[in-house]
C-alpha cells in the first residue's frame, strides 16, 4: 500500500493550489485527477478576475499562491473593471488561453519534486473512529494518508442537461464521479444538489466579428503577481446583442428547457442566469449583450459568454443564428445546464475540515460556490490547514476583517446555502479597506507565518519598506493620517491618481496606489479600526437575553430579523451577518445585561 501525507482529489483550480502550498510545504503530495492535461482548465467562460474576484487572486499572490502567475503568463486579453470609480474596487480581469493555462499548470505542479499526480478516480474515503485513513482508487490501489483534500468541482455525481437529453458527466464528454459520492453519503456527509451551466463554443473562423463591436484590451492595468512585469493583449473580444427574435425562439421553446422542465432539481447561481432566466425574467428587455471570447491565441474556438442554455442543440442554434454576426456559426460544443453534488451547509470548520471527520477537507464547487477564483481560493486554505495539522502546527483562520479569503469562508460556513455562491466587494462591510493594492500588507502577517521562501516574499517585503518610507514623506502622524502642511492638498477627494504620481517618480506604482488609496480612504479606515477593535475585544462575549436585544430602539429591524432566525451564541458570530454597526449596539447593551 502506497502512503501519502496528503491527498488531493480533483485537478481543477482548487485543486492545483491545494498540491501546490503542500508541496511548497514539504509534504508528500498524491494528486489524482482523471486527465492531466485537464488540470485547471476552465469548464466555463475562459477569464480570471473580475469584480472582488480579483482580489483574491491579488490576495494568493501575497501567499504564494499558483493563480496569480498562471493567469498573468496564459493572459491573453487584460481590462480593469470599475476603472471610473474609486481604487477599493477596482478589479482587474485576464481572459486566458484555455490551452496554455493547463499547460502552465502542470509545469508548476511538475516542477515539485514530492508531488506525485496519478490518472486515476478516488472512489472511496477510508474513515475509521472519525479519521481519515485513506484512500481507494477505481484502478484498484488503496493509499495510506490522514489527510485528504476534495476538490470535485461539478464531477461529484455530474449530471448534464441539454433539452431532454441527460447525460451523466462532470464536464461535456468527460465522466463523472459517482462512487464518490456514494462513499461520502456512507460516512455522514450530507449533500445537496446545485446547478449551473455554460454557453455554447463556436468555430472562431465561423463568426463575423465584422459585425460587431470590438473590445480591445487595456494597457498599464497592472498584473495579478508581483513577479510579472508587464502582460501583454493578444486578441480582441467583441460584443453583440440578442434581438427580439433571439427572444421569441426561446419563449417559444421554454417548454423544452431542462430549466424550466422540472428536471433540474439543484438551485442555480443567482448571478450568472442562463439565457433562457434572462428572457423570462427580464422580459422588459428588448436585447442582452453577448460576449464573444476567444479561447485563446492558437484555438479555432470562441466562447459565447451570455449565452448559457439548457435548450436542445437544434433550438440552440436558432436562436444562436438569429444574433448579429452569428449567422452562419457552427457549434463546437453547445451549452448546457450541469447539476452536481455539494456539501450541506454548515458541516465544515473555518479551516475548512469536516466538523465530524478528523482529515477530511473540501474545497471549490462542492462547499457552494461558483467561480474559479472561488475554488483557488478555497484549496489553498484547505491544502494549508491540512498541511500545518499533519505538521502538528497551529491551524491559519482567514477572518472577514482582513481578507476576501475570510469574507468568503466565513460566509460559506455560516450562511445556509441553497444555491451556487459569487464573491463580490459587496459581501464585504469593510471594501474600503479590502482592496486590491494593500492585499500586501492585511495579509503580511500570516504570510510571514507560512514563511514560504520565494521571490515574492522579497519584492513584497520591499513594496512595504518602501511604503513607510513614503509615509514619512507625506505624514507627520502616519497611524493617524496626519498629513504634512505641505501635503494638506491631499485630503481632497478628488485629486487623481495620475497627478499624484508625479509628485513621487522614485516609487513604485504599487507603492504609490497603496498610500494613495490609504490617504483617500483614510475617515473610514480609522472608523473600521475602531469597530474591529470594539468586535475583536467582545467575540467572545455570550448573546444573553435575545429579547432584550430584539426590543432595543438602537438596533436595526434588519439585524433583528436575523438574530431572531439564527442561532448564534457569541458577538464574533455576529460579524458578516449584520452591520458593524447593530454589533457596535448589541455590545453595549450586553455590557449593560
Amino acid at each position: 500500500m502506497s502512503q501519502y501525507d496528503i491527498v488531493i482529489v480533483g485537478g481543477g483550480h482548487a485543486g492545483i493550489e491545494a498540491a501546490t502550498i503542500s508541496s511548497y510545504l514539504n509534504l508528500k503530495v498524491l494528486l489524482v485527477t482523471f486527465k492531466k492535461e485537464k488540470i485547471g482548465f476552465p469548464s466555463c467562460n475562459p477569464s480570471i478576475g473580475g469584480i472582488g474576484k480579483s482580489h483574491l487572486v491579488y490576495e494568493l499572490d501575497v501567499l504564494s499562491g499558483s493563480m496569480p502567475i498562471l493567469a498573468d503568463k496564459s493572459g491573453i486579453h487584460f481590462k480593469l473593471l470599475n476603472s471610473s470609480k474609486g481604487p477599493a474596487v477596482w478589479s482587474l480581469r485576464a481572459q486566458i488561453d484555455s490551452s496554455t493555462y493547463p499547460a502552465n499548470a502542470l509545469k508548476i505542479l511538475n516542477g515539485f519534486k514530492n508531488l506525485t499526480i496519478v490518472e486515476d478516480e478516488v472512489t472511496d474515503i477510508l474513515v475509521q473512529s472519525d479519521r481519515v485513513i485513506g484512500v481507494k482508487l477505481e484502478k484498484g490501489q488503496n493509499i495510506q494518508t490522514n489527510y485528504v483534500v476534495i476538490c470535485s468541482g461539478t464531477f461529484l455525481g455530474g449530471k448534464i442537461f441539454i433539452g431532454n437529453e441527460q447525460i451523466t458527466g462532470g464536464r461535456f464528454s468527460e465522466k463523472n464521479s459517482q462512487k464518490l459520492s456514494e462513499s461520502l453519503k456512507s460516512i455522514g456527509i450530507k449533500l445537496i444538489r446545485l446547478k449551473t451551466g455554460t454557453s455554447p463554443r463556436l468555430k472562431k473562423n465561423s463568426v463575423d466579428f465584422s459585425k460587431m463591436e470590438e473590445q480591445k484590451g487595456e494597457e498599464d492595468v497592472g498584473t495579478f503577481s508581483i513577479l510579472t512585469d508587464k502582460v501583454e493583449n493578444r486578441i480582441s473580444c467583441y460584443i453583440t446583442r440578442t434581438n427580439e427574435k433571439t427572444h421569441k425562439t426561446i419563449r417559444d421553446n421554454l417548454h423544452l428547457s431542462a430549466l424550466y422542465s422540472g428536471n433540474i432539481e439543484g438551485k442555480g447561481p443567482r448571478y450568472c442566469p442562463s439565457l433562457e432566466d434572462k428572457v423570462v425574467k427580464f422580459s422588459e428587455r428588448k436585447s442582452h449583450t453577448i460576449f464573444i471570447e476567444p479561447m485563446g491565441v492558437d484555438n479555432e474556438i470562441v466562447y459565447v459568454n451570455g449565452a448559457s442554455s439548457s435548450l436542445p442543440v437544434d433550438i440552440q442554434l436558432e436562436y444562436i443564428h438569429s444574433i448579429k454576426g452569428l449567422e452562419k456559426s457552427v457549434f463546437i460544443q453547445p451549452g448546457y445546464a450541469i447539476e452536481y453534488d455539494a456539501l450541506k451547509s454548515k458541516q465544515i470548520k473555518p479551516t475548512l475540515e469536516h466538523k465530524n471527520i478528523k482529515g477530511l477537507f473540501f474545497a471549490g464547487q462542492i462547499n457552494g460556490t461558483s467561480g474559479y477564483e472561488e475554488a483557488a481560493a478555497q484549496g489553498y486554505v484547505a491544502g494549508l490547514n491540512a498541511s500545518l495539522s499533519y505538521m502538528k502546527k497551529e491551524e491559519i483562520i482567514f477572518d472577514r476583517f482582513n481578507s476576501y479569503i475570510g469574507v468568503l469562508i466565513d460566509d460559506i460556513i455560516k450562511k445556509d446555502l441553497t444555491e451556487p455562491y459569487r464573491l463580490f466587494t459587496s459581501r464585504s462591510e469593510n471594501r474600503l479597506y479590502l482592496r486590491q493594492d494593500n492585499s500586501f500588507v492585511r495579509l503580511k502577517d500570516i504570510a510571514e507565518k507560512i514563511n514560504i521562501d520565494d521571490e515574492r516574499r522579497k519584492l513584497y517585503k520591499k513594496i512595504f519598506e518602501e511604503s513607510e518610507e513614503l509615509k514619512k514623506i507625506i505624514y507627520k502622524d502616519p497611524d493617524n493620517f496626519i498629513l504634512k502642511s505641505e501635503y494638506e492638498f491631499l485630503k481632497d477627494p478628488s485629486y487623481p491618481f495620475e497627478s499624484f504620481k508625479k509628485l513621487f517618480p522614485q516609487f513604485s506604482t504599487k507603492t504609490l496606489l497603496f498610500i494613495y488609496s490609504e490617504n483617500k480612504y483614510r475617515g473610514y479606515i480609522e472608523k473600521y479600526k475602531r469597530i474591529t477593535k470594539v468586535v475583536l475585544e467582545n467575540g467572545e462575549r455570550l448573546i444573553k437575553n435575545k429579547k432584550r436585544l430584539l426590543s432595543s430602539p438602537i438596533i436595526s429591524k434588519e439585524a433583528k430579523e436575523i438574530i431572531s432566525k439564527t442561532d448564534v451564541e457569541r458577538v464574533k458570530d455576529l460579524y458578516g451577518i449584520i452591520d458593524p454597526s447593530d454589533i457596535e449596539n448589541i455590545i453595549i447593551i450586553l455590557k449593560k445585561i
